[in-house]
């Protein structure tokens, strides 16, 4: 029999039916059944940014050598000085204050790590760590603008001198011990403590420094001097008594062998007793001194320094001459000339510099090598200690101030920019021990380290950089800083210089014609600080400017170029959204707020008012103020939010005191919340429900039961049909076997 196609859908067909439509249909029911849901877009139609507002970028450290010029410059071409040694000798300190200062009982401790972490800290104190930062921050104190700054360093560096007094010095035998817990006397250590005392009784007043230092010179003479050897005793016990052997293995000299750079460090000592006391005794001493390791210390070939002898006059260690020993007796040999005006000592000067410039300094990288060969075949170490890099600036320091020669101005900036580069932390502050040849780090995690005296010698060298003999110049101001052609505008600059100023020039060229000077005057009120003022001109009136400042010697610096102009103010605020709490999508009826910065364009005036304009897609336009809460930042609260669902557009109005006024772009935020009637969507699905699912499942049902029917009475027919069939054959059967 021939099958027929059947319209009606099987059991099998509507159940896929019922699904797809369950499918479709709860993809789109829950939210019309429970909340609203919006598309989440993006805030703005345009990417707005904004940039921290007075938070100017922090001037870099990088200070290259070709952006300063010794030479006097030209009024066309101005040169740009501005030397941010201060700003980095203040960072610097503060970073040392902070991690390496003893709040309890004055002084500072050796070093902690590169993080500056106080479980890394090596608590020891070292006379000569805290000799050298009482200097840095007498230094710093000459050095910083105001009070204030410079009160907080002479503060600290007299509780330093203090604590050092307490802690360090032997009451039994005088002099200073090495450190806390190593007690003997170096001749170095003494001549640091001794210049330290020196410069805080000049500092403070306070005599009993004064004391302390020349007490100090006392027990060296009485136990360290030998009037042919100078002071060659290197290592003396805290009783004053020589010890008969070493007690460091790590050190190759006997206790009486005299070292060069011990002393370098006293013999300089000893001339600022001279200067302090006009005492010739220690002048004396001083001269004996140089005498002495010039003619035993020498290398005459070559004109460097060795460390010094052994107990048999013999060199130790004669292969090698380090920067740090050649560095001080440069410092040494440079006072000697200030003070005696000796031709020799200048010449002598000069004659080793040049030999430290020729074997240490780096023409590569920059910066300076830790010691260098004497001999063929002998070892060099190419590392870069900070320490022996601040020791050969503070030594190319004196040279130039005896020359005015650019050349060591130069150098020094060479090797301040390979020390900021390579040595400075710009993330924790501080300067780390040292690098290798080209800067990188070793795998030591001590190569990082932060040592006090390491600290202490920037801050010095940074500090006295600072108080070169040419003028500071820091960054002009003008106010307003964009002028409308009605408003006058004063111009201010703070010029600094120790032989004190002579004049500050305001030098200026209107609309590109040719350059007029004007004297500025002393400010009023503010120390170190000269202004002078410019009438107001027409709109769109240039100005190019710089300022010269001469010192008392004759010195002269140039800081330029600034520009500005006198313009109309015909531009409206600038609005920027910075905060939407708590998002933006909320809830009805729950509070919200919006926080914008509005600054008029250019500065020139105020933003008058900020409203915020809004409405819900197809409804009529709303306006709202904001209130301003701080300086450029207005804001607008919705206490009770808002009551109706949907999508809002909004953007922000403003207007300045010239009354310009500007739009931002438009935005959206959202309202969530249940509809306020049936949506016809929900009536849809529920049609769909009661049309579709409700007749489908009752005729599945049926069918079913159909089917279960049908299949009931086949089974009971062949269930007849079997019993019939077998009581047929059993018939027959029984039939059979009678005729059998």
């Amino acid at each position: 029999m021939s099958k027929q196609l059947s319209l009606r859908p099987n059991r099998k067909e509507w159940a896929i039916y019922s699904f797809l439509t369950l499918f479709i249909l709860g993809a789109f029911l829950p939210s019309f059944l429970t909340l609203n849901s919006f598309p989440t877009t993006t805030k703005s139609e345009l990417t707005q940014s904004l940039s921290p507002l007075d938070h100017p970028d922090r001037t870099s450290i990088d200070i290259p050598s070709s952006s300063f010029k010794l030479s006097k410059i030209s009024q066309e071409e101005p040169e740009a000085y501005f030397p941010n040694f201060l700003y980095y000798s203040i960072e610097v300190a503060n970073a040392m204050i902070d991690h390496l200062f003893d709040n309890d009982s004055g002084g500072f401790f050796t070093s902690k790590d590169q993080h500056w972490q106080e479980s890394s800290v090596n608590s020891e104190k070292k006379t000569y760590d805290n000799a050298q930062a009482i200097l840095a921050l007498l230094k710093l104190a000459d050095a910083v603008i105001n009070n204030t700054e410079r009160d907080f360093a002479l503060e600290i560096a007299d509780k330093t001198g203090t604590n050092m007094i307490n802690e360090l010095y032997d009451t039994i035998f005088d002099g200073f011990f090495f450190s806390q817990s190593i007690r003997y006397k170096r001749p170095g250590v003494q001549g640091k403590a001794i210049q330290a005392l020196l410069s805080l009784a000049e500092a403070t007043g306070n005599q009993t420094y004064r004391d302390y230092a020349v007490s100090t010179f006392n027990f060296m003479d009485r136990y360290g001097w030998n009037s042919t050897d100078g002071y060659y005793y290197y290592i003396l016990s805290h009783s004053g008594f020589i010890p008969v052997v070493n007690p460091s293995a790590e050190d190759p000299y006997v206790p009486w062998a005299p070292r060069a750079d011990h002393n370098a460090i006293f013999g300089d000592a000893l001339l600022d007793l001279y200067e302090y006391e006009s005492n010739t005794t220690y002048l004396n001493r001083a001269v004996d001194i140089y005498n002495f390791f010039n003619t035993t210390c020498r290398n005459m070939t070559n004109g460097l320094f060795y460390t010094g002898l052994n107990s048999t006059y013999h060199v130790v260690d004669p292969d090698s001459a380090d920067i740090f020993i050649n560095s001080l007796i440069l410092e040494f040999l440079a006072h000697l000339y200030n003070v005696t005006g000796n031709q020799v000592y200048y010449d002598d000067f000069f004659l080793l510099l040049n030999s430290v410039l020729l074997n240490y300094w780096d023409q590569r990288y920059g910066g300076f090598y830790a010691t260098i060969s004497l001999n063929t075949g002998g070892s060099v170490d190419y590392k870069k200690y900070t320490e022996r890099q601040f020791y050969a600036i503070r030594a190319l320091d004196r040279a130039y101030k005896l020359s005015d020669n650019s050349l060591f101005y130069n150098l020094i900036l060479d090797a301040l920019e390979f020390l900021n580069d390579k040595l400075y932390d710009n993330d924790h502050g501080g300067y780390y021990q040292l690098s290798n040849e080209d800067g990188t780090g070793g795998f030591e995690t001590s190569w990082n380290d932060k040592f006090t005296v390491t600290q202490s010698l920037s801050i010095y060298a940074l500090s006295n950089l600072w108080l070169y003999s040419k003028p500071g110049v820091l960054n002009a101001l003008w106010s307003p800083s964009a002028p409308r052609p009605t408003d006058p505008v004063t111009i201010l600059i703070a010029a600094f210089d120790s032989d004190g100023i002579s004049n500050v020039l305001f030098n200026y060229s209107i609309n590109k014609e040719p350059y007029h000077a004007v004297e500025m005057v002393p400010h009023s009120l503010v120390g170190n600080m000269y202004n002078t003022s410019l009438d107001p001109h027409a709109d769109s009136t240039s100005v190019n400017f710089n300022i010269i400042v001469n010192d008392t010697l004759g010195n002269q610096v140039v800081r330029g170029n600034y520009f500005f102009v006198w313009q109309a103010d015909l531009f409206p605020p600038n609005v920027v959204e910075i905060g939407f709490f708590p998002s933006l999508e909320i809830p009805v009826h729950k509070e919200f707020s919006i926080t914008v910065s509005a600054q008029d364009v250019p500065s020139q005036g105020r933003v008058r008012y900020v409203r915020i304009r809004y409405h819900r897609s197809g409804q009529s336009e709303k306006s709202e103020s904001l209130v301003q809460i701080d300086t450029h930042i207005w804001q607008i609260t919705f206490p009770e939010g808002l009551p109706t669902p949907g999508t809002y557009a909004y953007y922000f109005e403003s207007t300045d005191d010239m009354l310009n006024t500007g739009w931002s772009h438009k935005s959206y935020f959202y309202i969530l919340g249940h509809q306020e009637s049936t949506p016809f969507e929900l009536v849809i699905g529920l049609l769909a429900v009661v049309g579709i699912f409700i007749p489908a499942g009752l005729y599945t049902y049926v069918e079913y039961k159909k089917k279960d029917a049908r299949k009931t009475l086949k089974s009971r027919r062949e269930v007849r049909y079997r019993k019939r069939s077998t009581s047929s054959i059993n018939k027959r059967t029984r039939r059979g076997t009678k005729r059998i």
